[in-house]
């Protein structure tokens, strides 16, 4: 029988790995955005791949091939109708706010007169301005390399693809090792763990990707309507923005009613201000109607946090990991309490999932 190791030789072992993996993920930290995407790939098309498993009793290898050739063509349909329409539109609209900022600044560059007094505006406006640059330039760049890295290189999108593919197809027999890693006293612990772990990235995940999507072809097509120009970069940056409870969708507005007022429509024959207000009216209606109708619907289980929670989550994302941080930010925060609350009760030696039952049942 081998000679086991001593306390001593296992902790060093444990902090050689540690040490051995942190290296590793700051040598290919390039590699970690686009492996997460495979990975939230492979997790989203799961059901899916298990639904005609069980309807059409397919082995599970085909039935992967089946949904990524359908995928491929989707991408390719999606990309020859869409992507020449979007290039252009962030081309025209980078040109919009550049004309918008313009207007603005002449406009708080003349004295306004309020009962015989003269106001300056321009020293607040630049000040303003500059702060407001500040904070936006580092996120804006970022997305702007983020969606040129993404959209432009095939091989990334291969990669994304090959690696989802294949965490699709062995996604059990990875389920199977990772669970023999596991000393069995512990196994039916972390069973139950993943199994909470998993409801809060299903209700998150595939929920907010349907209602991202939703609300932003939503507002795609409402604001092309009533003739609101860049009403597809518009509708991409609602559907992003999304994910960002109650401050999201009312930063998504600020350009559509600044491009409203400042440029009119294109259909309808009314004063900017006032198809800035119906901008602003139409925005509203949409919120309201996705709040009782496609939430409760959609995202289905509640992760259980506070708005506040979260928003410091997705400014603490964006500064880590750009985009991707902050649609990640509200389930990595959900999984973090769940685990968090495993370890409080483990640490008082009470029951670790009665809390969590009993407000399951509640809900």
């Amino acid at each position: 029988m081998s000679r086991k190791w001593s306390d001593s030789t296992k902790r060093s072992v444990i902090i050689g790995i540690g040490i051995a993996l942190a290296l590793l993920i700051y040598r290919f930290r390039y590699i970690i955005p686009p492996f997460l995407i495979a990975v939230m790939l492979a997790y989203i098309l799961n059901p899916l791949v298990k639904f005609l498993m069980v309807r059409a009793k397919l082995p599970r290898t085909v039935a992967v091939i089946l949904i990524y050739l359908v995928l491929i063509a989707a991408i390719g349909v999606t990309s020859a109708i869409f992507v020449p329409n979007l290039v252009e539109q962030f081309r025209s609209i980078n040109l919009d706010l550049e004309g918008i900022a313009a207007s603005v600044s002449r406009f708080f560059e003349q004295p306004i007169l309020i009962y015989g007094f003269s106001v300056e505006f321009s020293d607040i406006y630049k000040g303003v301005s500059s702060a407001l640059r500040s904070i936006a330039s580092p996120f804006v760049s970022h997305t702007i390399s983020f969606l040129i890295d993404v959209a432009s290189s095939a091989a990334w999108l291969l990669f994304i693809l090959v690696i989802s593919f294949y965490l699709l197809k062995d996604a059990q027999k990875i389920g199977s090792y990772l669970e023999g890693l596991v000393p069995p006293a512990h196994r039916k612990d972390v069973r139950r763990l993943a199994k909470e772990v998993n409801a809060v990235w299903s209700a998150f995940l595939r929920g907010q990707l349907i209602l991202c999507a939703v609300v932003g072809f939503v507002v795609w097509v409402v604001l092309w309507i009533v003739g609101v120009r860049n009403s597809l970069v518009l509708g991409i940056v609602a559907g992003v923005l999304e994910v960002i409870p109650n401050i999201g969708p009312a930063v998504s507005a600020i350009p559509a009613v600044l491009i409203a007022f400042f440029q009119g429509s294109s259909r309808l024959n009314i004063p900017n201000s006032w198809f800035a207000l119906l901008v602003i009216g139409l925005y509203i209606l949409i919120q309201e109607l996705e709040n009782k109708f496609l939430v409760p619907y959609i995202m289905g289980r509640s992760l259980r946090l506070h708005p506040l929670v979260v928003l410091v989550g997705v400014i603490a994302g964006a500064s880590l990991a750009g985009p991707l941080g902050i649609f990640l930010a509200a389930p990595i925060l959900a999984t973090a309490r769940v685990l968090g609350s495993y370890a409080h009760r483990k640490l008082l030696d009470l029951e670790p999932f009665e809390e969590m039952g009993e407000v399951r049942s509640k809900e």
